[in-house]
């Protein structure tokens, strides 16, 4: 068994062994293709091999800056890396790989896939502890049956309101009322060309808009990705104006069970911060139950420790460099 970086002539087999692991959209190669056109970095994707037979991957992406180059598995609002491996060489053979790669990085940051948990070995300095939520998706009967009491209140207002859900390609709405939402919240919105590529890498099955719609106002959406039996909520939106007609809890409904009626298995809510209590909350009344995964960050560039956070987000835009709270200015 060997371990070679991905080109061309492995894309399929690259895709038979995807269909046969717990992989998210994360590890796909149209995701792969958007972030590098998105981000403009370079990719280090690893595959272990046994003839031209993929048993283990391992997806790598770098981006260079004025600290030194910083890989991540993977960018960009932390979407989740790691290595998948049906064997036990696989796995040891792609470790020893990041680990090599690891240590002539500035920083390299391994994030683990919440559904495989699996990093004994990583080369790490510091370990940033994460937590996801996942629903698993059931007939409509008895999903709405697993929701908290609030949950269902709330939909069953958005019925009364006479609240309608479609499906549609508009990304205007969706990414203006992101851009009101997140900038309320003093987070980072995603930028507009991101959503403008979505279309060019994948096929109209693999994502979908959902809207509602109040006296024919859109006042919510969402954004979500479908792959290997998951949906990947992924950027939902609501005009604050209206949130009290809880458009958006009528909505993820009708999505959850459509995406099971499709063959979906789980619906994945994301990464959440501990702080976000409300947050967590509310994913958590739709039945969501937590996994927990780490960021383990291996620094070898100090410099970096002297740095400002906001220096970090512009040299490195997307990427994550180290934990913020060991920056010195930190403390």
């Amino acid at each position: 068994m060997r371990v070679e970086k991905l080109h061309f002539r492995l894309h399929s087999s690259y895709n038979t062994f995807l269909e046969s692991m717990s992989a998210t959209l994360y590890y796909s190669l149209p995701f792969k293709n958007l972030l590098e056109d998105f981000l403009q970095c370079s990719s280090h994707y690893m595959v272990a091999l046994e003839g031209d037979k993929v048993c283990g991957i391992l997806p790598l992406m770098s981006k260079n800056g004025l600290y030194g180059e910083v890989l991540n598995s993977l960018p960009f609002y932390g979407s989740n890396g790691g290595i998948i491996a049906n064997n036990a060489e696989a796995s040891f053979l792609l470790r020893e790989s990041y680990n090599q790669l690891a240590s002539v990085f500035a920083s390299a940051n391994y994030i683990q896939n919440p559904l495989i948990i699996e990093s004994g070995g990583i080369l790490h300095d510091f370990v940033d502890r994460r937590l996801s939520q996942w629903t698993k998706l059931v007939d409509r009967d008895s999903l709405l049956a697993s929701f908290a009491p609030s949950a269902r209140r709330n939909i069953k207002k958005a019925l009364k309101e006479n609240i309608k859900v479609a499906i549609t390609r508009e990304i205007d709405f969706l990414y203006q009322t992101h851009r009101k939402n997140i900038l309320a919240n003093n987070g980072i919105p995603k930028e507009k060309r991101f959503f403008e590529k979505i279309a060019k890498y994948f096929e109209n099955t693999e994502y979908k808009i959902y809207m509602a719609f109040y006296n024919n106002k859109p006042i919510a959406a969402s954004l979500l990705f479908y792959f290997g039996g998951i949906v990947e909520y992924y950027t939902p939106a609501t005009l604050l104006e209206f949130r009290n007609l809880q458009a958006l809890p009528l909505l993820i409904y009708i999505a959850m069970a459509e995406a099971y009626e499709s063959g979906c298995q789980w619906w994945n809510w994301g990464g959440t911060w501990r702080s976000q209590e409300s947050l967590y909350k509310f994913k958590e009344k739709f039945g969501a139950m937590e996994k927990r995964y780490n960021y383990y960050c291996k620094l070898n560039n100090q410099k970096i420790l002297n740095a400002e956070a906001s220096e970090l987000l512009r040299e490195y835009p997307y990427f994550y460099v180290v934990p913020f709270s060991i920056l010195r200015e930190s403390e």
